[in-house]
């Protein structure tokens, strides 16, 4: 019998391992079947004249058409070739799809997202322009079509097929983005709760004003409303959880105009921030024919260039941090729970039925009630003692950016560039930009919400009608600058305006840090040249340590006399505030910095809601940075003890925690840690949040420096610390004397395909602080190609 069983055994070990053989080969066939042909001739139904695709050694494809339609039809054709997979996700997530092929745990999700946009969508498009989209989706669909018996692994692991695009599906990645960016989504309802539970003082110290911003008044009637954030706060968190879409996306922009160029014209630098994921948020491209010759960097699913240059201009964008929504509190009829008061009659409620697909299960029917105010995001009006509480959401009715660009990518000079950017309002963006002549500009695009009373960071009453919007900043009349005599600009998700400015743009503006410290380089020398800026790329400065830092040498001094607080001293006296990922330092600040986060107001708010406090990610860091200044505030004291506690004894408790937890994790010779070892990068991707797929799809971890406050930003989720997963997105430089010699880099690779030799390739640059060249020169594309496709017409 023992005998039996060992051969029984054993044959099962070999019936797993040939399964596991069987599975490996599959996979790895798949994946390198899937790869796009990158060389050769195809014949192709949809264009009217030939296309040529060189790609470059990057990957980067070069596209050289006769004619604007087939232009953009090999757009749409590239692009699937290296991110069909991730368009599609996207496309999903807006639609809310993603419970058909992941199952019921994005039932909420899906709910979430349609509910966002229930009450339509501007998708006007100037009939010039609808060619555009109507050849770019020819070209996707083209590549889909050919192809869908090589779709990319991600299709196979989740067996399904994706259906043909649409020509307006690219407004749904364009309301995911806008979405994404938008932090009322994630700060007002949560700002609200905070008010109730804290009051007037603590709340406006909790949320502090950017240093020139006129006083925060709260209505009475705002304090009296009774809020619960929860179930828009769940669905949230899961959102970002299961998808890695942290909230408010943030940049750096600037330009110099030749007077502070060592080339006598103007230079000018980009790097987005945004959520570090694999594949990358952005696409390069080069687009050529008779009338355009743009390079730059696309949005997949999007045809457009929103950063980049063509051969007289160069433009690139920040975050406007604009506040586009606003909740309002329903009164709701005792008697008819559909039923809303306003001004003086109860109305009813529009339902709108949704039937979500899900995956292995039956369908889900759900309700969405619109008010006046928009739709209901909180609540399901099921019963009259519910609090409903509706959005009303900028994006709804903002032009989506077809028009603007399609002008910006052919401008020729900064009043060309001007006349594009009236178009441009989805998503809002701070574009900075320069031409050949000499020229550097700024404007403001986004739908700023004209209100009639409030300023948008907390939820109002619905009822009254005297918080509603009476339209949008007129494009003239939005923050602007040309040519000032500061000779540059630069925008870093800053407040953007002055005291007399009449419009309310936002109150979620970034800490000051960014933009302080971005300023004081470009002020610190006369004339800048491009390895200026890529040193200024590379910064991890972080100008809110050289703040703190003195008050933590000072606690160490008079309140530790051991030998931690000894070394500790020691290493923080002779530090210069960079965050070096090989810094003992830079690792005792941060952990200090975040510890204190939570002995400041963990006590107060109670574990829930500082939780939710955390993930409006702007607010604490303004918080402790304004405090620290002033010395004072009452959330220094500690509501569970009978003492009333200081910043220097919140400051001492938070440098014990931080020296109990690091000895924990790193062991107890101060001399070995550093800030690289708790502080590290991978580059997620959507399947690699489930185990093993983490092993095939996600890049890293790799250790890396800086933080949320530095120009090279590294940040990290401030409720789960210290692993980053948010920062520099993409970086650009080009000089307006060389135009040609442009410079590029994205954080992991051009294509999304596991096999490609350009799935990770840009990842060595991105992480020493190098570029790649853009080569817009056809020959120095050819000179170094990896391949060229030409598609000829049927």
């Amino acid at each position: 019998m023992k005998k039996w069983m060992l051969i029984i055994g054993a044959a099962l070990v070999s019936l797993i391992v040939i399964a596991a053989g069987s599975g490996y080969v599959w996979f790895q066939y798949t994946v390198k079947k899937s790869l796009p042909q990158i060389s050769g001739e195809l014949n192709i139904p949809g264009i009217k004249e030939e296309v040529e695709i060189i790609r470059d050694n990057y990957g980067v494809p070069h596209i050289y058409a006769k004619n604007e339609p087939d232009l953009y039809f090999a757009l749409g054709y590239a692009m699937a070739q290296d991110r069909l997979w991730q368009m599609e996700f996207t496309r999903r997530l807006g639609q809310g799809r993603l419970s058909e092929i992941f199952g019921e745990d994005f039932i909420k999700v899906d709910r979430y997202f349609r509910t966002l946009t229930a009450a339509g969508i501007n998708k006007k498009v100037p009939n010039e322009f609808a060619f555009m989209l109507q050849s770019f989706t020819k070209g996707l669909n083209a590549y889909l079509e050919t192809h869908r018996d090589r779709l990319p692994i991600e299709f196979k692991l989740l067996r399904y097929e994706p259906e043909p695009w649409q020509v307006d599906d690219y407004v749904q990645i364009v309301k995911v983005i806008t979405w994404a960016l938008s932090a009322g989504w994630k700060i007002d309802l949560v700002a609200g709760e905070i008010l109730k539970k804290v009051g007037d003082e603590r709340f406006k110290d909790a949320f502090p004003l950017w240093p020139d911003h006129a006083p925060l008044i709260i209505p009475e009637e705002i304090k009296a409303l009774s809020l619960n954030s929860n179930s828009t706060f769940e669905t949230v968190s899961l959102i970002e959880k299961l998808i890695t879409l942290p909230s408010a996306g943030a940049s750096n922009n600037w330009v110099v105009a030749g007077k502070k160029s060592i080339t006598g014209k103007p230079i000018l630098a980009n790097d987005t921030h945004l959520p570090l994921k694999n594949p990358s948020f952005w696409w390069e491209v080069h687009l050529v024919c008779p009338n355009i010759n743009v390079s730059g960097f696309a949005v997949p699913g999007v045809p457009g260039i929103p950063i980049g240059q063509n051969r007289h201009v160069a433009w690139g964008i920040t975050n406007v941090m604009v506040d586009d929504v606003d909740f309002y509190v329903e009164k709701i009829n005792p008697n008819n729970p559909r039923q809303y008061w306003y001004k003086d009659q109860w109305e009813d409620m529009k339902v709108k039925v949704e039937t979500i697909r899900v995956k292995g299960k039956e369908p889900v029917k759900t309700e969405i009630l619109l008010t006046r105010n928009g739709p209901v995001v909180t609540g399901s009006g099921d019963s009259s003692k519910e609090r409903l509480i509706s959005a009303r959401w900028a994006f709804t009715d903002g032009l989506q950016p077809v028009q603007a660009g399609a002008l910006l990518i052919k401008a020729k000079d900064v009043e060309e560039v001007k006349e594009a950017l009236r178009y441009w309002e989805l998503p809002g963006q701070n574009f900075v930009f320069a031409d050949t002549k000499g020229n550097i500009g700024f404007w403001c695009c986004a739908t700023v919400p004209i209100r009639l009373k409030g300023d948008g960071l907390l939820p109002v009453p619905g009822w009254t009608g005297e918080y509603e919007w009476k339209g949008y900043v007129p494009f003239e009349e939005r923050p602007h600058l040309i040519n000032p005599e500061t000779g540059f600009i630069a925008t870093a998700n800053n407040k953007i305006t002055g005291k007399d400015y009449p419009y309310l743009i936002s109150r979620y503006w970034e800490p000051t840090d960014r933009i302080t410290r971005i300023v004081q380089l470009l002020k610190g020398k006369e004339k800048l040249s491009v390895e200026d800026f890529k040193k200024m790329h590379q910064d991890i400065y972080c100008p809110q340590a050289s703040e703190l830092i003195p008050k933590i040498i000072k606690v160490l001094e008079e309140q530790f006399t051991d030998k931690d607080g000894n070394k500790a001293k020691d290493i923080l006296s002779k530090w210069d505030f960079v965050m070096d990922k090989e810094s003992v330092a830079a690792c005792l600040y941060e952990m200090t910095y975040r510890k204190m986060m939570g002995n400041i107001f963990k006590d107060e708010m109670g574990e829930e809601i500082f939780e939710k406090y955390l993930k409006t990610s702007l607010f604490p860091p303004r918080a402790v940075n304004a405090m620290v200044r002033n010395g004072a505030s009452p959330w220094f004291d500690n509501i569970d003890t009978p003492e009333k506690e200081t910043m220097d004894q919140i400051i001492a408790l938070s440098l014990r925690q931080t020296f109990s937890e690091l000895k924990e994790v790193l062991g107890n010779d101060m001399d070995k840690w550093s800030w690289g070892q708790i502080h590290t990068l991978t580059f997620e991707h959507v399947l690699g949040k489930k185990k093993p797929l983490n092993l095939i799809f996600n890049i890293g971890p790799f250790p890396v420096g800086g933080n949320l406050l530095t120009i090279n930003k590294k940040k990290y989720s401030l409720d789960k610390p210290y692993n980053a997963n948010h920062g520099v997105s993409m970086r650009m430089i080009v000089d307006l004397s060389n135009m040609d010699g442009s410079l590029h880099v994205l954080p992991t690779g051009e294509s999304g395909q596991l096999k490609s030799p350009n799935y990770r390739d840009q990842l060595p640059l991105y992480l020493s602080g190098k570029y790649h060249p853009v080569w817009i020169d056809r020959r120095d594309a050819e000179e170094h190609s990896q391949g060229t496709l030409t598609l000829k017409p049927m």
